[in-house]
């Protein structure tokens, strides 16, 4: 098709006779003007529009090339209002003539250069209209304002109207572009990531029980003194199930071979029940814990009970606020985001506004640099200054604690040192970005407090807070406390500043009436961190109590990198008032080939020296030996000291041996558990996080871990104990594949669990066993069973296919089988003996005979 010698592509036309039709709604896209009263027809849903009464219109059509040419006087094109003029012979085209006619223009639309689809637009009245929903796919925003053109039963509104349009038709494409101020489009928020940040669904737990422990034998041999010997140990039981976990906490002292008078002696530590919502992020604690911790106050061990929100149960959730960087697109772009000048993350965004609020998780101040790049590579940078902290709260967000109990005192030495009874609460709230608000309150039988304070941003992106607490106590009256702070983090410095006042009445829980609080409280701090010359500190702090008086320290410090991952620290400690004294302490560390570090230091206080040079090769997670060599010089006396460490998949040994010319000492540890889980004992390293009971049928000696470490192995029955698993996060629990013989076949050697705090989940790789072989199958008439016949082993679910030439590869195989093979609605069985092999080889057998099944 070609109008005045312009190619417009392929149409859509209707010959009858010697009269040639177009449809209708096409001449607007070709730029013609239709004549009102012209002979129209109805044919195959559409309305067309005879060629000939095109005022001086001549067609020709060639029915060689099916080409038609068309030529239109000037007279006869139409020019849409609000796009380039059309033309003809390269003049511009008059507008249309009668300026109350709706022409329908179905296009190939694009939208800022991005391809939109296609849609119907309309000419009409001087303007160019688009339907309702075209606005909400192309995020365009509408005044609320504008009225709508109502056109067979739809709704249209103005384009031309939008600021800043502009447009362009391609007749030959049949296609506009339509071009919007970035500033029309409605705002793009690129978000965290759903599928990541969502929590995860909880695995059942099983039941299970644990011991822990880590024993100490000692041997001491001191100049002038008897030998003596000591053998203890920290033990920690535990059991878990759907209902929570139970666990409790001693200590043994002198239990065997001790040459203490005092004897054997066994103290509990402490007893908890807890139990975790993690859909309402909240803990209950029940038996001993301590209370939260609050912005001028401290925490205390008590036993009672203990409930309150606890976000460490959905892991990805962030409680900070994230700092919103925003920017504005021309056109669809991609937009890197860096954080302190490293790339963070690569997004894409459409044209129009957009705000990035899934900044990666930082803390302290930074800058964020936004580059946006078009399709065509230009590109606009933004920078922008953000400050995010952990002590504060999105807005909206809250934080609370209840607990009620018995005040604990002298844990370690007494088995239940209960004392006052108190209720007590903390609650914080986010206000704004910049805002969060807490209130905390303590109410015993003898003391009682209530505490405000406020975290918030001031100017220059520092970091404020403040508050004040008043104390009554039935002995010694009323008091008060309060304390402001300040400090600012970035890459470079970091600064920090705080002071704490109170009154010599003053009490929190914890405190009897002859024991006091400091009156004052005070630190700075102060570090600056260069690329070249390293990081300079300078650390004040002062301490005033009715006891001792004032008490002061100042310290410098210097750390440097030396060659490529040596480090030098210096650091100069003087204190001042009831006890003084100067301290200069000097650090080397070397890291060495396979991972042994060589570290020095050397301190001098008092005018006397101490120094020590050590070497050091840690333990890794997975199994293997650790050691570490020391020797030096401590308490004007030389010494030399060393250990030697190993760590199995079931527990953790260790020997430790000290020499001096006044003392000799031996140490020897032993860390694991002993865990039984349904129904299996185990012995493993301590349990100490949430652990997996990971079977294998059948397969002994295999190696499991997560996150490419082997942690431990399976036993004889092919089971074994994995610990150490994250809560409430999605644990990778993996095979290793290569231990595992050829005629294994595991459906994937990776599989995914979330298992709660403290306890136990089942993990089961079904392994399907048995022999692989190559089996030949021929049908009666001698020739090769047709590719994709089924065949199946009898008493397997499993299902397998003839290949070429007649053979199927069945696994899963014993020495005598049954094989079903069908075709077409046809089935016969055929027994299969394989030879006697090693179970890793791969047998050829046939060819065998399936009678009865027919081409």
């Amino acid at each position: 098709m070609r109008i005045n010698g312009k190619s417009l592509g392929y149409w859509s036309l209707l010959q009858r006779g010697s009269v040639i039709s177009v449809r209708l709604v096409d001449l607007p896209v070709w730029g013609v003007q239709p004549v009102k009263g012209a002979p129209v027809f109805q044919e195959r849903g559409d309305i067309w529009y005879p060629l000939s009464a095109i005022p001086g219109a001549e067609v020709r059509l060639s029915t060689a090339d099916s080409r038609l040419d068309l030529t239109v006087p000037r007279a006869a094109l139409l020019a849409v209002p609000g796009l380039p003029p059309l033309t003809a012979g390269g003049a511009a085209l008059p507008a249309p003539a009668e300026a109350g006619a709706v022409r329908p223009m179905p296009m190939d639309v694009l939208v800022n250069g991005n391809k939109a689809g296609n849609w119907v637009l309309l000419e009409h009245g001087g303007k160019l209209y688009a339907p309702e929903d075209a606005f909400t796919e192309w995020r365009l925003k509408r005044s609320p304002a504008a009225i709508p053109f109502d056109y067979r039963g739809q709704r249209w509104y103005s384009l031309t109207d939008i600021p800043g349009f502009r447009a362009q038709v391609d007749p030959a494409n049949q296609s506009i572009d339509l071009r919007f101020s970035a500033q029309e489009f409605a705002s793009t928020r690129v978000e965290r990531d759903t599928r990541t940040s969502k929590t995860p669904k909880v695995s059942p737990s099983i039941p299970a029980a644990w011991i822990n422990y880590d024993l100490n034998a000692e041997f001491d041999s001191a100049r002038g003194e008897p030998a003596s010997r000591a053998f203890g140990g920290i033990f920690e039981t535990g059991v878990s199930n759907d209902w929570g976990v139970l666990t409790s906490n001693f200590v043994g002292t002198n239990v065997l071979f001790s040459t203490d008078p005092a004897g054997s002696q066994w103290r509990r530590l402490e007893t908890t029940y807890t139990r975790d919502f993690p859909a309402q992020d909240l803990t209950l604690h029940i038996g001993d814990a301590t209370t939260r911790a609050v912005n001028g106050g401290r925490q205390v061990y008590f036993g009672g009970i203990q409930i309150g929100r606890n976000f460490g149960l959905t892991p990805n959730f962030v409680t900070q606020p994230i700092p919103v960087i925003a920017g504005v697109s021309s056109a669809p772009s991609t937009v890197d985001l860096y954080i302190n000048d490293a790339l963070r993350q690569t997004s894409r965004v459409p044209p129009g506004p957009f705000s990035i609020d899934n900044v990666p998780l930082v803390s302290g101040t930074g800058q964020a640099r936004v580059v946006v790049r078009d399709l065509l590579g230009r590109e606009t940078v933004l920078v922008q200054d953000f400050y995010t902290s952990g002590s504060l709260l999105a807005p909206g967000l809250t934080d609370w604690s209840v607990e009620a109990g018995a005040v604990r005192r002298n844990l370690g030495e007494e088995n239940a040192d209960y004392a006052e009874h108190f209720v007590s609460g903390l609650y914080r709230r986010g206000i704004t970005p910049d805002t969060t608000a807490q209130a905390n309150g303590e109410f015993g039988q003898q003391t009682r407090a209530l505490g405000l304070s406020l975290t918030t941003t001031l100017w220059e992106q520092l970091l404020a807070e403040a508050g004040l607490a008043r104390s009554q106590n039935t002995t010694i009256g009323s008091g008060w406390q309060a304390f402001v702070g300040v400090e600012r983090r970035n890459i470079k410095q970091s600064f920090s500043a705080r002071i704490e006042a109170g009154t010599r009445n003053f009490r929190e829980l914890g405190f009897t009436e002859l024991e006091a609080p400091p009156r004052v409280t005070a630190s700075l701090n102060y570090n600056y961190t260069t690329q070249t010359l390293g990081n300079f500190g300078f650390a004040f702090a002062r301490t005033l109590s009715d006891l001792v008086g004032g008490v002061n320290s100042f310290t410098i410090s210097y750390a440097t990198r030396l060659l490529k991952d040596s480090s030098l620290a210096v650091s100069l400690t003087r204190t001042t008032g009831f006890s003084s004294g100067t301290a200069v302490n000097m650090s080397l560390v070397i890291p060495l080939d396979r991972k042994i570090t060589t570290s020095s230091q050397v301190t001098v206080r008092g005018g006397q020296m101490d120094a020590y040079t050590s070497a050091v090769l840690p333990l890794t997670q997975e199994t293997g030996y650790g050691g570490r060599l020391a020797a030096g010089v401590r308490s004007r006396e030389a010494y030399s000291e060393g250990g030697i460490y190993y760590q199995g998949s079931r527990g953790l040994a260790t020997a430790d041996l000290s020499v001096s010319p006044s003392q000799q000492s031996m140490r020897f540890g032993a860390s694991g558990g002993i865990a039984v889980a349904d129904g299996r004992f185990f012995t493993a390293r301590r349990v100490e996080d949430s652990f997996a009971l990971v079977e294998v049928p059948g397969y002994p000696n295999v190696g499991i871990g997560f996150q490419g470490s082997t942690l431990t192995r399976t036993d004889a029955d092919g089971v074994a104990i994995l610990p150490r698993l994250v809560p409430y996060t999605a644990n990778s629990i993996q095979l290793n594949p290569r231990e595992l013989p050829i005629s294994a076949e595991l459906d994937s050697i990776e599989q995914i669990v979330v298992p709660p705090a403290r306890s136990a989940v089942k993990v089961v790789f079904p392994v399907r066993t048995g022999r692989g072989a190559l089996v030949k199958l021929v049908l009666d008439d001698g020739e090769p069973a047709p590719a994709g016949a089924q065949v199946e082993l009898v008493g397997d679910k499993e299902e397998f296919f003839v290949a070429r030439h007649g053979d199927a590869f069945i696994t899963g195989m014993k020495d005598r089988n049954v094989i079903r093979v069908k075709y077409n609605g046809q089935a016969c069985n055929v027994e299969v003996v394989l030879p006697p092999a090693s179970p890793d080889d791969i047998p050829r057998v046939g060819p065998l005979t399936c009678s009865g099944v027919k081409r």
